[in-house]
């Protein structure tokens, strides 16, 4: 055997006996590097079974002895040549079967069994395998792993049924945090939280994602889910000089205008030296529309003549008996989002140090356009009281109001410009260094800062007079509503009012962490550690309504524009302006006048900018809302952990002992000082692997993990509501959630890619946090020592309604993954292959009202879907891969009616189903053509009211088509 080269990196090799080329083929996909060899030459060739160890010169040696063939290893592959010849000091090697899924598949296999905790991981040279548009979509193709989307692209994840607020994740080794919104107020717009919203980066800058779900002492604290490790790409995953250029092109068929994706890559290395750069640029349009309610509410219609009625329905409709949707909404979407990730590395690697320095900068940003068309009248029905007829009306077996005819009736539109930008700036060093042959230290310093600005939001409503007939016969979720008006036309509206609003909020995290550890033997690692963590919160909201919403409404009452009435408001002139207003035809619906809102306020002589509004006081006759707040967590963990392998034992034991202090501003008049938050966590970890054999692993985890607050819970400000007695305070007590888990897999590895692996889990969630209320005197309060609000006597009983850690609950789940791989039958170097996922997960809970601190209902945890599964079936050839996966997501609540309740008692998701699809040819060694679709059945995405299930919001995005050209070298 000769070799121009060996490859000294050492790895599981399991090969079953089979022909030679099956073999090479499986080699070369462990070790991603590809080979070249006349495959009629070797073809009768069987190859012996290998189990162990080796470095890919060792596997090649075993492989081919007696077999009068040799290898020659070179940078990008290796050969094979018959022992007779003399090898060629530089042989082209071209590309056979070791890029694509599959190779993707063997990595993200040899990862995750090596973890000494369970876990799942997709790494890849090439992450982007599947057409997934950011690391949300990617996150979904893991068992027990949910996302939410927006426009049909995915947002935040959910790990276990838990909220996302408890999937802590970190950023290569620290953890951070990231947020942009939705343009939904049903999906809640603004919400200040703990997640990292992954739509922020394409999949393009990352090297490997890990899923940790059982926890270990080192790990950082916080994921109470567990945690989702994320690793950009370094110049040492591939020595030498690397590049790559992708272009894509793609098609929402709701839009009218291309997306626009590109990427590239740099990388270099020398002996000790190297350095990557990144970057991708992206530029969408999306689109998505749909129908809403403002749910629905037992109401009589008021003001309304009935008389056409038959009179005992009319009877129980005055007796408030039915189910009134109010609102009636159809409603769009727009937006053009441009993502911008840039990455750079530099690396310095030798035998006894390793250290990396990264920069991450992300950026999202674009404008935002959304369109309503709905009944404006009284309650948000069609009723203009005194004026309005009812002519015909039904009802189903619910006592639900699904058809009625309304003539003279009142209808508005709203339309909203926004403009939003996330931005995120990510510096951190990692230095893995020798101090001796036994002791080794790890260094982490970071520095994360992100941003998420809404610096323009203006509303502008319309509204007119005209017959309406809203039917939910046909679609119980998707009302089929008409007008007998042309609703283009500007002279049948006129001007209703103005709203502007302003939103900001910041997050930042330094991180320091030194690692020390003592390596006595192979089998035997003793870790000590320390952990400091500074996270820092800042968010602040400006809003301001109703600007000259009197001055019109005078105008419509027939006081001529720049008279005064008597309430001293002068009149302007309320019709629309021609050049104001545009026709929206997109919606599948109805078509209807949009105004241009910007174009708007300036017409009428007001600034867009919200700071600027506010100043301006004879146009709104309502006092501006403006709310800031900001949190500061100041933390230190000390941790020890031992990892000891006995035979087929594998050992890692641990524990971490944190101490946190939190500091809470708020504008808030009420108190002269707000207390600050101490508590300790003591969280222990035990993780045990057993290998039954070399390629089946029994796992067992105990762990005790904690969540942090939700923001909101901690920033909500101390007020008294006089009205009800009702005084909301602040817990200086106020503790984490926790859990106390326990995890159990068993994991099976086959020859090739080929894998299964069953996990069990339960979580005792304690110190649960919930809205509980308490009577008590004033002056036994807490907040009575601080208080500089309005003067309440000491001795009066307050309502006190606090967030307060009061409940427990169960969360349990099985999780399965399975990866089948054959031969097509006539050719055994093409494979088809399966990649199936799919777990079932359950937990319920108390829930409390955060307006009354009084109990709601019993039921299934927040995110929680009972049934997610995904299935991916792939074929794989030298040239030619393709793939097909399915995704579905069972329903789920989404939160509890609280100050919604005369309404509904929950919202949430119905049960969802996304195909996507991806064909891939590479022209030689170095090009590859792809074209990917995404929501190939244009998805339904439903949101219900309350828990009879009532439609609430329900919209389509549309189906997404990208081609796109790569070329590597």
């Amino acid at each position: 055997m000769r070799a121009a080269q060996t490859n000294e990196e050492t790895k599981p090799v399991y090969l079953e006996p089979q022909p030679l080329v099956l073999s090479l083929q499986a080699l070369a996909t462990q070790f991603n590097r590809p080979f070249a060899v006349n495959q009629q030459d070797i073809a009768n060739i069987e190859a012996p079974k290998i189990e162990g160890h080796y470095t890919l010169a060792a596997s090649l040696t075993l492989l081919l002895h007696d077999t009068g063939y040799a290898y020659l290893i070179q940078p990008h592959g290796f050969t094979l040549i018959q022992e007779r010849e003399t090898p060629v000091a530089d042989i082209a090697i071209e590309e056979i079967a070791v890029t694509g899924i599959r190779a993707s598949l063997n990595i993200s296999g040899k990862r995750k069994r090596e973890n000494r905790v369970i876990s799942d991981v997709i790494a890849s040279n090439d992450i982007a395998t599947y057409p997934d548009r950011n690391l949300a979509e990617s996150m979904q193709r893991i068992s027990g792993i949910s996302i939410t989307r927006e426009a049909g692209e995915g947002r935040q994840i959910m790990l276990r049924g838990l909220n996302p607020d408890f999937t802590l994740v970190t950023l290569n080794g620290m953890p951070v945090l990231a947020n942009n919104d939705s343009p939904m107020d049903s999906r809640q717009q603004k919400q200040q939280d703990r997640t990292f919203d992954l739509n922020l980066f394409s999949t393009d800058l990352f090297s490997e994602i890990q899923v940790l779900k059982s926890y270990s002492a080192n790990q950082a604290s916080g994921g109470m889910a567990g945690i989702a490790a994320l690793e950009t790409a370094h110049p040492f995953d591939n020595p030498g000089l690397n590049w790559s250029v992708t272009q894509q092109l793609g098609n929402n068929q709701f839009s009218d205008h291309l997306s626009k994706k590109l990427s590239a890559m740099v990388s270099s290395t020398n002996d000790k030296w190297g350095a990557l750069f990144s970057i991708s640029y992206g530029l969408r349009e999306s689109q998505e529309m749909g129908a809403n309610t403002f749910r629905w509410r037992e109401i009589p219609p008021d003001g309304a003549d009935t008389s056409k009625l038959d009179p005992d329905f009319t009877a129980a409709w005055n007796n408030g008996e039915y189910r009134v949707p109010r609102g009636n909404r159809y409603s769009v979407w727009q937006s053009d989002m441009k993502r911008l990730g840039v990455g750079a590395s530099i690396e310095y690697k030798t035998v006894h140090q390793h250290t990396t320095f990264d920069w991450l900068y992300g950026s999202l940003s674009g404008n935002r356009f959304e369109y309503h068309l709905y009944p404006r009248g009284k309650n948000s029905t069609p009723i203009v009281a005194g004026e309005t007829v009812i002519t015909a009306a039904d009802v189903n077996e619910k006592n639900e109001l699904i058809y009625a005819a309304y003539e003279h009736a009142q209808v508005g539109t709203e339309s909203r410009f926004q403009h939003v930008s996330t931005t995120y700036n990510q510096w951190v060093l990692n230095s893995h260094h020798d101090i001796s042959s036994a002791w080794k230290g790890h260094l982490l310093l970071g520095l994360e800062g992100a941003s998420y600005d809404i610096p323009t939001s203006n509303k502008a409503y319309m509204q007119g007079v005209t017959d309406v007939v809203i039917d939910y016969r046909q679609d119980s979720r998707f009302a089929n509503i008409t007008y007998s008006d042309d609703l283009t036309a500007p002279s049948f509206w006129r001007m209703k009012e103005l709203d502007s609003e302003q939103y900001f909020t910041s997050t930042q995290f330094i991180n320091a962490k030194y690692t020390l550890s003592f390596e006595p033997s192979v089998t035997s690692t003793w870790q000590w550690g320390v952990d400091a963590v500074r996270f820092e919160n800042k968010s602040e909201l400006l809003n301001i309504q109703n600007f000259l919403d009197k001055e019109w409404e005078a105008h419509f009452n027939d006081i001529p524009a720049g008279e005064t009435t008597s309430d001293d408001v002068t009149s302007i002139n309320s019709t629309v302006p021609a050049f104001l207003g545009t026709a929206l035809t997109t919606h599948p619906k109805l078509n209807w006048l949009t105004l241009d809102t910007n174009k708007v306020f300036r017409y009428f002589n007001l600034p867009t900018n919200t700071q600027a509004l506010q100043n301006i006081n004879h146009i709104t006759h309502e006092p501006p809302s403006h709310y800031q707040s900001s949190v500061t967590e100041s933390r230190i963990a000390l941790f020890t952990q031992w990892q000891h392998d006995v035979g087929r034992w594998h050992v890692n034991s641990g524990l971490r002992v944190e101490y946190e202090h939190t500091r809470v501003n708020n504008e808030n008049a009420l108190l002269s000082s707000i207390p600050n938050i101490h508590y300790i966590n003591w969280l222990p970890s035990l993780n045990i692997t057993y290998e039954l054999q070399q390629d089946t692993l029994y796992r067992m985890a105990l762990s005790r993990t904690m969540g942090r607050p939700q923001l909101n819970d901690i920033t909500r400000p101390v007020e008294y509501l006089p009205e009800t007695n009702s005084l909301y305070g602040f817990n200086q007590n106020l503790r984490p959630y926790t859990s106390y888990n326990l995890d159990i897999a068993l994991e099976k590895y086959t020859n090739g890619v080929s894998q299964f692996s069953l996990s069990a889990f339960s979580k005792y969630l304690d110190n649960y946090i919930a809205y509980t209320s308490e009577t008590m005197r004033f002056s036994n309060t807490p907040e009575y020592t601080n208080w500089t609000g309005d003067t309440i006597n000491a001795d009066t009983l307050v309502k006190r309604i606090t967030a307060s850690n009061t409940q427990h609950a169960w969360l349990y789940g099985l999780e399965g993954s399975y990866q089948l791989e054959t031969s097509w039958p006539t050719h055994p170097e093409y494979k088809i292959g399966v990649i199936s996922n799919l777990s079932y997960t359950q937990g319920h809970v108390q829930y409390f009202s955060s307006v009354t601190g009084e109990k709601l209902q019993y039921t299934s945890l927040p995110y929680l879907s009972p049934w997610l599964a995904n299935v991916t079936a792939y074929w794989e050839s030298y040239a030619l891969s393709a793939r097909l996966s399915a995704t579905y997501r069972d329903s789920y609540l989404a939160r509890i009616g609280d100050e919604t309740i005369i309404d509904e008692d929950e919202t949430g998701f119905e049960k969802s189903m996304y195909l996507d699809a991806v064909i891939a040819y590479h022209l030689g060694e170095h090009w590859e053509l792809r074209a990917e679709a995404t929501n190939l059945t244009n998805e339904r995405e439903e949101q219900y009211s309350d828990s009879t299930h009532r439609a609430y919001n329900t919209t389509f995005s549309g189906r997404n088509v990208y081609l796109g050209v790569t070329y590597r070298h």
